[in-house]
This record gives C-alpha cells, sequence and structure tokens, in this order.
C-alpha cells in the first residue's frame, strides 16, 4: 500500500482581469498555518489577490494523540417531521396495540413481573393498559450519567446532546487489504484501539465485529477483555446472550470499576435489547435486560421493524408498532427496578420489496429516525437511533450518500445516542477500517457544522474590514492569525489542492487516503494506563470463566 505523500509546493491561482509585466506587481510575503505565502497584486487588475504561490510546511506530528472533547451538542430547533397531532394519533395506536394485541414475552420471569403488576397474560402475551405504561413513563429518568474508567470520558445522556458509538455486531469484517472475511478477534482490538483516542467516540461497543475465531459460548469473555483493557470509555453490551453471559459482563464491569458495590445505580454500560418484531421479545434478551436492570444499569430497547415484512408497509403503521414494543420494554425495565435509565431506540426502517432485503440506507430510514426521536421526546425520554448507515457493500458513492443523509438527519432530529457512527457497510453485516477512518472524517465535519455561528462584534470584525480595505486580502490581517488555526475545519484525508499538484503526488484517490490513515492511527495507539491487579483479575476471571463454560458444554 503507498504511503500519502507529504505535500508539495503549492500553487494556487485566483482568475485576474487583463494582461501585467513585472512592473505592475506588488509582492508581500506571509506565514501562516504552517504555509508560507508570497501575495502577488496587479495593480492594473481589479480582483483582490492575483495569485498565491507558496509550500506547505510538514507540521511536526499530524497523528498526535487525539484530545478528549464531549458529546455532540445539538442544534437547538430540532427536526419536527410529525405535527403534534400526529405524534399523539401515534402514541394511542400504540396504546391500543398493546392493550388489544399484546406483546409476548418469553421469559418466565419477565413474565412475572407483569402478573404481580397486575397486568393481563394470556400464556405467554402480555396485554398492558394505559396505567402501566404512564408509571412506567414518570420513574423513567429524562437523563443519566454514563461512568468511564476514566473519569475524562464520563458522558451525560440527555436531550441536548448525542453520544457516539462506532458500528457494532457485524459478522464480517472488510479489513485494510480488501478482504471481506468473517471478524476475529484481533478485529475487535483493532477497531477499540482505534476508537480508544478519537474525540468524537464516546462509547465503545464490547463487539464491533463477531469474533468469529473464538467458540461462541466464551467469546464474550475475549471480547470484554479487550475493550476493558485497551480502553477506557464508558462500554455498551451489545446483544448479551442471556443471564449468564450478562452476569459475566456485570462481573467484569465490577473488577474494573471497584466491587459489586459500584454497579449499584451507577451506570456503567448500556445493556442492548432488542425486540423480535413484530411484537414478541426472546429469553436472550429478556433476561438480559433483567439482569443488567437490577442492578440499575441502562438498558436500551431498540426495534427493527422492517416495513412491509415484519412490520405495515406503510410508515406510520410501522412506527406505531415500533413504538409500542419499545413502550413494552420500557415497562419491564421500571417493573425489575424504578428509576432505571432507559433509553427509547430505533434500528426501524423498511424493506426493498422487491427482494425482501432491510433498506437501512433508505428515506424510510432517515423518516423513521425522525419520528422516533420526536416521539421519544414526547415521552421524556433520551433517544437512541441512526447512525451513519448504508446498504452498500463496499466504501463508494452510494455508501457515503446515503450514510451522509441518514447521519445528518440523526443529528438534526435530536437523537441523543448515535449507534452505528462508523464503519458500518451491507446493511450491519459488515464494518470496514477504511470506511471507519472516513467516518472520523465525516463526524468531524458534522461537529464542525453543529457549532452554533456565533455573531459578536470580534467575529463580525468590522476593523479588520475597515483596516484592509476594498481591494486588499486578509492572509496576513492579525484578525486571522490569531484564529487560523481553529477557526475553519482542517480535513485529514480530503484535499483542497489543484489538479496537477494532486496528479504530481500520486493522484491517491480518497479511499487510498482513509485507508492510510487508518493504518496510521493503529501505529500511533497507546494503551491507557491501567492497574496491573486489576489485569491480572479480568485475566483470571477470563480464563476460570472459559474453562467451565467449555467443560460444561
Amino acid at each position: 500500500m503507498t504511503r500519502v505523500r507529504p505535500l508539495a509546493p503549492i500553487v494556487i491561482v485566483s482568475l485576474k482581469t487583463g494582461q501585467s509585466s513585472s512592473a505592475d506587481w506588488r509582492v508581500r510575503s506571509t506565514s501562516f498555518g504552517g504555509i508560507s505565502y508570497t501575495v502577488h497584486h496587479d495593480q492594473r487588475a481589479t480582483g483582490p489577490i492575483c495569485s498565491v504561490v507558496g509550500r506547505r510546511r510538514r507540521r511536526g506530528n499530524e497523528r498526535e494523540r487525539q484530545t478528549t472533547v464531549g458529546p455532540f451538542q445539538l442544534p437547538t430547533a430540532r427536526l419536527n417531521l410529525l405535527t403534534a397531532n400526529q405524534v399523539q394519533q401515534i402514541h394511542e395506536a400504540s396504546l391500543a396495540i398493546l392493550a388489544h394485541t399484546g406483546v409476548v414475552f418469553d421469559s418466565p420471569s419477565a413474565l412475572a413481573h407483569f402478573r404481580q403488576a397486575g397486568a393481563r397474560l394470556e400464556g405467554q402475551r402480555v396485554f398492558l393498559d394505559r396505567t402501566l405504561i404512564e408509571a412506567a413513563l414518570a420513574a423513567a429518568p429524562p437523563s443519566y450519567t454514563l461512568h468511564a474508567r476514566n473519569p475524562a470520558y464520563t458522558i451525560t445522556i440527555d436531550r441536548d446532546h448525542c453520544a457516539v458509538m462506532p458500528g457494532g455486531g457485524p459478522p464480517y469484517v472488510l479489513d485494510l487489504d480488501g478482504r471481506r472475511r468473517p471478524g476475529t478477534l484481533a478485529d475487535v482490538e483493532n477497531f477499540a484501539r482505534l476508537s480508544a483516542h478519537a474525540p468524537n467516540i464516546h462509547v465503545m461497543t464490547r463487539k464491533p465485529v463477531e469474533a468469529q475465531d473464538l467458540d461462541p459460548a466464551v467469546r464474550h469473555l475475549a471480547c470484554w477483555r479487550a475493550i476493558l483493557t485497551l480502553t477506557d470509555k464508558p462500554v455498551q453490551s451489545g446483544f448479551p446472550g442471556g443471564q449468564a453471559e450478562a452476569e459475566d459482563a456485570l462481573q467484569m464491569l465490577a473488577l474494573v470499576n471497584g466491587g459489586e458495590a459500584a454497579l449499584v445505580d451507577r451506570p456503567l454500560a448500556h445493556c442492548s435489547v432488542n425486540a423480535n418484531s413484530p411484537l414478541r421479545f426472546d429469553r436472550a434478551m429478556l433476561e438480559s435486560l433483567i439482569t443488567f436492570a437490577g442492578y440499575g444499569q441502562p438498558v436500551l430497547v431498540s426495534s427493527f421493524v422492517m416495513a412491509g415484512v415484519t412490520g405495515p408497509a406503510t410508515l406510520a403503521g410501522t412506527v406505531a408498532q415500533h413504538n409500542a414494543e419499545v413502550l413494552a420494554g420500557l415497562v419491564l425495565t421500571q417493573l425489575v427496578r424504578p428509576g432505571t435509565p432507559f433509553l427509547y431506540g430505533t434500528a426501524t426502517s423498511n424493506a426493498d420489496l422487491r427482494n425482501a432485503a432491510p433498506a437501512i440506507g433508505s428515506p424510510e430510514s432517515a423518516l423513521s429516525i425522525a419520528a422516533c426521536a420526536q416521539l421519544a421526546r414526547f415521552y421524556g425520554l433520551p433517544c437512541r437511533g441512526g447512525g451513519a448507515l448504508t446498504d452498500a457493500p463496499q466504501p463508494d458513492a452510494q455508501s457515503h450518500y446515503e450514510r451522509t443523509f441518514t447521519l445528518l438527519t440523526s443529528f438534526l432530529s435530536g437523537i441523543n445516542y448515535l449507534m452505528h457512527g462508523l464503519g458500518i457497510l451491507e446493511s450491519y453485516l459488515t464494518i470496514s477500517y477504511t470506511q471507519f477512518a472516513l467516518d472520523l472524517e465525516l463526524l468531524s465535519m458534522v461537529r464542525h457544522f453543529l457549532q452554533p455561528l456565533e455573531v459578536s462584534d470580534d467575529t463580525l470584525a468590522l476593523e479588520t474590514i475597515a483596516a484592509v480595505g476594498p481591494g486588499g486580502h486578509f492572509l496576513d490581517a492579525e484578525h486571522t492569525l490569531q484564529r487560523f488555526r481553529s477557526v475553519h475545519f482542517l480535513p485529514h484525508i480530503s484535499l483542497r489542492q489543484p489538479f496537477e499538484q494532486w496528479l504530481a503526488e500520486g493522484g491517491t484517490d480518497p479511499l487510498t487516503r482513509a485507508n492510510q490513515r487508518c493504518r496510521d492511527l493503529l501505529a500511533d495507539y497507546q494503551k491507557p494506563a491501567i492497574a496491573s491487579d486489576i489485569e491480572a483479575a479480568l485475566d483470571d476471571f477470563v480464563r476460570q470463566r472459559t474453562v467451565a463454560i467449555l467443560s460444561a458444554a
């Protein structure tokens, strides 16, 4: 793989009017941003800057350790696609589904909680009335703190911010050599390293990809160990495979965070739970929910309703069903332990009815994200959803326009927890190293875009405009020199140079540059500090549990 070469001398030429001789030029030199400029003014031309010729100097370390930044500040005005009356209609439709159609819960423990609360049961089907739902909504907190091993990475999940998690759970990886293959533990470790110091990643996923080189019965242990030792950010469980796996996760979290007492009502990791649409929760999901909620650990309940396949073809009906499934999960969570933090989740989209394939990069996906974010605000709950989503099998034009569409919709709609924010391809089936690096850049662009536009005497710069005057330039103005490092977005992968310069430097495409960027980030990774006795305790736990599980199989 050819490394991206340092920038060569650059020439930026603007249009000028008329012809001039050398006697007509006024020359002035300046330097900023690591670039030396020679600025030429044609005294007879009407255009301001006639040419700028310079050489970019290498920055000492362009891949320095990333600084810590918090979750994204969401815009004050949110994208509301539904009217207040439409939100109420969907709410009432969901209540009707819960009261008259019901939801199947494949868990004796879950059924016992509902029975004790007075819900009507027919076998495993539970019918929920308005009173139970309103009580659950009143018990769930509107925000909570998600604690990290390193307090610098502790974050708040609330309605005004959006925390980002990388892609999680695909069975396949598109590696740096362009091969699509089953994921491995080495890939889990690499994506942990890529995420550890990335400033726009706030929560780690326990399994960025399935470690298919390990026995399914014990792979969760190795993955938890990797995430807890290679990073020091908050964590999400993925989908635990039942009570035993959930208990393993909580015991490992306890080892890292000071003992079992530290788990109680101190959020350390999200438990991710999906409904099995339509209107069913499977036993493994329910056991995991009950185990995590028993300690007051946050529960994230989502539905992946595919309109036309696992839900009505019409999006309004699909969203109503989705909403009913999430509310059912909320009720159970609050029955287990009132006040347990709860994330209203969505992965709902449509299926392409020509072949029944999921369509997560579709307009319907974006509409579902916006509608569910609005419903979550209606209930006063923080919301998970969206992401950089695509159905494309590789990083290409389709991948980029679909993921930009769903990503911007997520932020503008007010999603508070963005799952699958980086690397996802092929409708959640693949995670790509190169796409991951591209998404790091895309998220940086979104953060810059979401920053409130400051309008003040300083930013209006009237004194500077007057000092430069007609026909001048602002390159060496003091106002520019004080701000050039931070006032504009500066990309790592995107290019801003003439065609001739790009060609002279090898004519690399964005995928090549992103691939190299990813390799550089992995090479520069520094493992965060962790006490040797804690790491040894994790190793002992993983070793003992692995032997116990495999011996019992």
